[in-house]
């Protein structure tokens, strides 16, 4: 979507325009950007099925989605050499939730923005980086070592509360006692946990998740902030600093986030004070890794931009696709079909599945890109790449060209500003979901400004443009009893020769489960199609 205006319309331009006196700098430039609504609402009431066919196509696989799990299916086939795969997108641009945009002054993601390093036992992940050139080579102990421009510089992270900003992000100042003890024994609890395999051999908290150890899985069962009830966790600090991670991490609060989920955050990678990783990222995002996975995939014009896959028919393996650009509609035949679109849209497009409508919840988010004439300081620690307030609902915001280095001919910055829309339940993420969409762009522009204005006093009058990215369904909720429960079972299981294979089905909105759903789909399919031996499957994860 690319309808820009200035201060929410042309009246609003135009009365800005008559107040600004000479001198004074320009109103600010806003814009929605990233996901087009209309789009998905045209699949939900199925106004795009009827009509004439203009073209047959006919491959061997067929991927609908050309976001993180989609673009590492399509580069998994590649690098098994099959040529014949064709990419579906609804969108005119690729990357699904990890888009990237671009502003005058720097490129920005309209979403996911980091990628740690991956832990030991995540070899594919570690060869599509060395693929992309991000691992350069390995050290004498064979560890990876990593491009210095793809690692995050310091300082990292930072909080704002009190009016003054603290480095990292637990509020320490001022904590009693009782609360500095609460903290240490948190961190004693993780440490007595980090590292260990259970009694079947795999590790407790694993990447992908589908590989943890079956000990503790009884914990998804019960809600992280009941699990720190039970443990006597009672420190405001602590459980909000637990509770911003699963704000980050999963759009969930704690009462929303299941335990499980909650200790694989902290967990799975291992302890930051242990792992000795990196946290890499780039100006516009994990757009960056996307966009190389699919000029790997060569796809060249089998990647279907603006294509809206509207109907489905897992049993023949066939595909109607209308683009609404210019009105053509085509029929696919595919010998497999990857579905690495959200799970949900499946259901829609399905006579019968065995998933129920709503067994599934998505959290909505808003982001927002804005550009500054002058990088934002602040009292207390200095600008770090993630900026982060102690009140409100935001998670604050990080600064695309944090690792630039100083030059005085490129001032300002731009900073992309996160909101997770949390609601407790279908109804509750509904109206989230409507009042995310409904609002206007005046009013969700305003929204930022305010936010930006209270961790900056004066920032306003520095913006140069707002650019507003609204996702409806950014991510699955990892709520209690959704990780090892049947509905999630019942998401990814094959239909026919359709395949769902994005995050959501994993139950972790990551983007390392991404990339493995689609990595391990790409493989199921080369079995189906004999063009790889059963058990490269479990090669691929060891």
């Amino acid at each position: 979507m690319n309808r820009r205006g200035f201060l929410g319309g042309a009246a609003g331009t135009v009365a800005a325009a008559a107040t600004c006196g000479p001198g004074q700098p320009a109103p600010p430039a806003v814009e929605f950007v990233g996901p087009e609504p209309e789009r998905g609402h045209h699949l939900r009431e199925g106004t795009w099925r009827e009509g004439p066919v203009h073209e047959t196509i006919h491959t061997d696989v067929a991927i609908v989605g050309a976001g993180v799990a989609g673009s590492a299916a399509a580069w998994r086939l590649r690098r098994a050499g099959l040529a014949d795969v064709h990419l579906f997108e609804l969108e005119d641009d690729v990357g699904g939730t990890a888009r990237g945009g671009e502003l005058p002054r720097s490129r920005h993601p309209l979403g996911a923005h980091y990628l740690p390093t991956p832990p030991p036992g995540c070899p594919a992940l570690e060869r599509l980086l060395a693929d992309l050139g991000i691992i350069l080579g390995r050290d004498r102990h064979g560890r990876p070592e990593y491009a210095p421009s793809a690692i995050a510089a310091a300082p990292l992270e930072r909080h704002f509360g009190r009016g003054r900003w603290y480095e990292g992000l637990y509020p320490a100042a001022g904590e009693t006692a009782d609360e500095a003890a609460q903290w240490t024994r948190w961190h004693d609890h993780l440490r007595h946990l980090d590292g260990r395999r259970g009694s079947d051999g795999r590790p407790l908290f694993a990447i992908p998740v589908s590989r943890s150890s079956a000990e503790l899985r009884h914990l998804d069962a019960v809600s992280f902030a009941d699990y720190l009830d039970d443990l006597g966790f009672t420190s405001a600090r602590l459980r909000w600093a637990v509770d911003y991670a699963c704000r980050d991490d999963y759009g969930c609060t704690l009462a929303q986030t299941s335990a499980f989920a909650g200790l694989h955050h902290f967990l799975a990678r291992g302890l930051e004070e242990t792992r000795g990783g990196f946290l890499l990222t780039w100006p516009e995002g994990n757009a960056r890794l996307v966009r190389g996975m699919l000029d790997r995939a060569g796809l060249g014009d089998r990647l279907h931009r603006g294509a809206a896959v509207v109907a489905v028919d897992p049993a023949a393996g066939e595909l109607l696709v209308h683009r609404p650009g210019d009105g053509r509609r085509l029929r696919v035949h595919a010998r497999a079909i990857l579905w690495a679109a959200p799970r949900f849209v499946l259901t829609r497009l399905l006579a019968a599945d065995p998933l129920a409508p709503g067994a599934l919840t998505y959290a909505p988010w808003l982001v927002a890109s804005v550009e500054v004439r002058t990088a934002p300081r602040g009292l207390g620690a200095r600008l770090a790449w993630d900026n982060v307030p102690l009140a409100g609902p935001s998670l604050g915001y990080v600064v695309a060209t944090h690792g630039e280095p100083a030059d005085a001919r490129r001032p300002g910055a731009v900073l992309t500003y996160y909101e997770p829309l949390c609601g407790d339940g279908p109804a509750e993420l509904a109206v989230q979901r409507r009042r995310l969409l409904s609002a206007d762009l005046s009013r969700w522009s305003d929204h930022v400004v305010a936010a930006l204005s209270a961790m900056h006093p004066g920032i306003a009058g520095e913006i140069t443009s707002v650019s507003i990215t609204r996702w409806g369904h950014a991510m699955i909720r990892p709520v209690p009893g959704l990780l090892f429960g049947p509905a999630l079972a019942r998401a990814r299981a094959p239909i026919d020769r359709v395949r769902p294979c994005a995050a959501d089905v994993a139950g972790l909105p990551l983007f390392e489960e991404a990339f493995y759903q689609g990595s391990s789909a790409a493989l199921a399919a080369l079995v189906d199609l004999g063009r790889a031996a059963p058990d490269a499957l479990a090669d691929e994860l060891l």
